[in-house]
């Protein structure tokens, strides 16, 4: 085990201060005319002179100690090795002192023993260990223990599974061999865990914890430890799951148990006696808490504080909780690590304020101990005075520190008065120095929550709008008085800016304005420059007027006409058609697509005109009777036409025989089949024939002709 040296120098320290009862706060003794009493800020700057004013009167000396151990500090740890030889499966530890000598009182379930540690002066000395001889009683399920003295005698009680045995040391722990007896068996005692037991001014009053009943059990002594307790059930107060180690304290407004209830903390509130009816509530994990064994109350410079276990997720830590306002107050819960080998630690030993320095035991299931301590701090440039007014003092580092006054040392009117300081800073950051663009704000801001802002620019506000180059500094002041100033200096980039002018034709868009324009107009773009800030691009935008070509509608052509395609526009100057010619007319005279394309002014537009071949109108008439008679008139039927050819001409009966065919247009049927006359009547005749002109198309009619006779 390795201790630095400052250790040894602190050691001494304690040794010498080592007055049982010197705690932060005044001792109530008969000191006659003597007052101890001093005056000092709540709230200090650091690196600020900080002004005491002491008001005791009729003492005799002084002794100040500015710096005394603080438990809202880190804590240090040493770490006992593993003791196997000693500790087997430990569950309860008691811590208390006689004198000058402290011991620890642990219980072993595995070998059903309690182990006595004995610390001699200090708990940084090496101590010694021994088992308590009590034949037969003890069975492994022993976990709670208390040591309390009475009138001069020490009384030991343990509890063990459903019962609850009582230590009768005499008049001295160094008793190794104390009488044991059972004063309670109950079945309201379900696997006892964790054991609390306190005098509240009238009555001794005892709790333990049960698990798995996940309830609480309540012993009364009355005035005396050496009666038989009445054993009574207090049930699930507090939202109890897995019920451990309570914790008992009266912080002046009425008493408090704490319970370590493995993922949260329970909070129980007695009022001004142990023997009411607590109201509970679940305090939750506190941010922190997942598998909470061990708790530890104490009372620093009138400031109630807890130390709590971890181990698990966030193992094998301790933590520790504020109380601003009390006991019953606002809660605030700090990881502190760990310290000295902390392993799955089971329970938490009683907190002592020795001298300077406050203690504490963690009992790994290694098995091994911790001992755990807050020193005192080195952040005062004076650390000691014995003045009745003493020089202002500096403390340069932040953080929560104890003032204590001790007047008529060693005298009957000795005297002591302890007060907590917080000294604070103030940090004030604008940032580094900067640059911002041409037309854009920076908005800098001190921070909030303070009393005044002081800007270079006359301003008083927290935030300042900035859009020039320059430095700017602020000086801020908290509500105490602490000044920080910082200063930034601003560079302004200039944008970039470019003017474009264009135009384009009718129908066509060009990009402009966040969007496609087809208008005449000026736009204006924000656009990104090299430097990161606004390329500023203007752009005059011109549209030429529309204008029309117009060569004509579609139409036809017959072999003997020319036709002349016109493409006159206003201010034309250019033309070109598809067969690659440059005037406004061409002539034309052959079926086909003709197109032409006019520029005015680089804008061009076209037209298209399809012109195909006239059609061939066929002249064909058929008359609907015709007389065979032989007078010389209308004695055939045939057709008369021009532009036949390919004829095809069939007479049918109105059985559908065929009595004339022909492919001679000037042939036509004479009312006869084969030599005879043919009756009077109706028959059909079917046509096809091909226009000369246009070959391609057959045209095929047929109807009805009367013969008349």
């Amino acid at each position: 085990m390795k201790i630095a040296g400052s250790l040894y120098s602190m050691v001494l320290v304690l040794i010498l201060h080592l007055i049982p009862g010197l705690e932060c706060h005044a001792q109530k003794r008969d000191n006659g005319n003597v007052i101890c009493n001093f005056t000092v800020k709540d709230t200090v700057c650091e690196n600020t002179p900080v002004t005491i004013t002491d008001l005791s009167q009729g003492a005799s000396t002084y002794f100040w100690k500015f710096c005394a151990g603080t438990p809202l500090s880190f804590p240090s740890g040493i770490s006992s090795g593993p003791l196997p030889g000693q500790l087997y499966n430990p569950h309860g530890i008691n811590l208390i002192h006689d004198g000058n000598i402290f011991y620890a009182f642990i219980t072993n379930s595995d070998n059903q023993n309690i182990l006595r540690i004995k610390f001699v002066n200090s708990l940084l000395n090496t101590p010694t260990y021994n088992v308590l001889q009590i034949p037969g009683i003890l069975t492994n399920d022993i976990f709670g223990i208390q040591v309390k003295n009475e009138d001069g005698n020490w009384y030991g009680f343990v509890t063990n599974g459903s019962s609850l045995i009582r230590l009768d040391f005499g008049s001295s722990l160094a008793n190794l061999s104390p009488t044991a007896m059972t004063v309670a068996n109950s079945p309201l005692m379900n696997t006892a865990q964790g054991l609390v037991i306190d005098y509240d001014g009238q009555d001794w009053v005892g709790f333990c914890t049960n698990f798995p009943a996940t309830t609480i059990t309540r012993f009364n002594w009355g005035t005396s430890l050496t009666s038989i307790p009445v054993v009574s059930d207090l049930g699930n107060i507090g939202g109890l799951t897995l019920p451990m180690q309570p914790a008992l304290m009266n912080d002046g407004s009425g008493w408090y148990m704490f319970v370590a209830n493995t993922t949260s903390l329970a909070q129980l509130d007695f009022g001004n006696s142990l023997l009411n009816v607590p109201a509970g509530v679940n305090l939750g994990k506190l941010t922190w808490i997942t598998d909470n064994r061990g708790v530890s109350l104490f009372i620093e410079c009138s400031n109630p504080y807890a130390l709590l276990t971890n181990h698990d997720v966030v193992e094998n830590q301790i933590m520790q909780i504020h109380f601003k306002g009390g006991l019953g107050g606002v809660k605030s819960i700090t990881p502190l690590g760990n310290v000295g080998d902390l392993y799955e630690i089971v329970a938490l030993s009683e907190s002592f304020d020795i001298g300077d320095t406050i203690f504490c035991i963690a009992v790994n299931s290694t098995p091994s101990l911790t001992i755990l301590y807050f020193p005192p701090c080195i952040n005062s440039v004076i650390p000691t005075s014995i003045q009745f007014d003493p020089s202002p003092v500096v403390f340069p580092d932040v953080g929560t520190f104890t003032i204590k006054l001790t007047v008529d040392i060693g005298l009957p009117t000795e005297q002591q008065v302890c007060k907590e300081i917080e000294v604070t800073s103030l940090n004030v950051e604008l940032g580094p120095d900067t640059a911002i663009c041409e037309g854009k704000t920076l908005l800098l801001d001190a921070g909030n929550g303070f009393q005044s802002y002081s800007w270079n620019t006359g301003d008083t506000t927290q935030t300042l709008s900035v859009y020039t180059a320059g430095t700017y500094s602020v000086l801020i002041t908290n509500q105490v008085g602490c000044h920080a100033e910082d200063s930034i200096h601003i560079d302004v980039k200039p944008n970039a800016y470019t003017t474009v002018d264009t135009a384009i034709c009718y129908g066509d868009h060009f990009f402009a304005g966040g969007k496609f324009q087809s208008t005449s107009g000026t736009y204006t773009d924000t656009l990104p420059a090299s430097n990161g800030c606004d390329h500023i691009r203007t752009t005059h935008l011109s549209v030429s007027p529309f204008f029309l070509v117009d060569i004509g509608k579609d139409t036809c052509i017959n072999d003997t006409t020319n036709i002349n395609l016109i493409a006159n526009v206003p201010g034309a100057t250019g033309w070109t058609w598809q067969d690659g010619t440059h005037d406004s007319v061409i002539t034309v005279s052959a079926p086909g697509l003709y197109w032409v394309r006019v520029s005015v002014n680089n804008c061009t537009r076209s037209d298209t005109i399809l012109i195909t071949t006239c059609p061939v109108i066929s002249y064909l008439y058929l008359p609907t009777a015709f007389t065979p008679n032989g007078d010389g008139l209308n004695d055939v039927f045939r057709l008369t036409g021009s532009e036949i050819i390919d004829f095809h001409m069939f007479i049918y009966n109105r059985w559908g025989q065929i009595l004339f065919e022909t492919h001679d247009p000037g042939k036509g049927w004479d009312g006869t089949f084969k030599g005879s006359y043919c009756d009077p009547g109706v028959y059909t005749y079917v046509i096809t024939y091909r226009n000369s002109k246009l070959q391609a198309n057959t045209i095929k009619t047929a109807g009805f002709v009367t013969l008349i006779r």
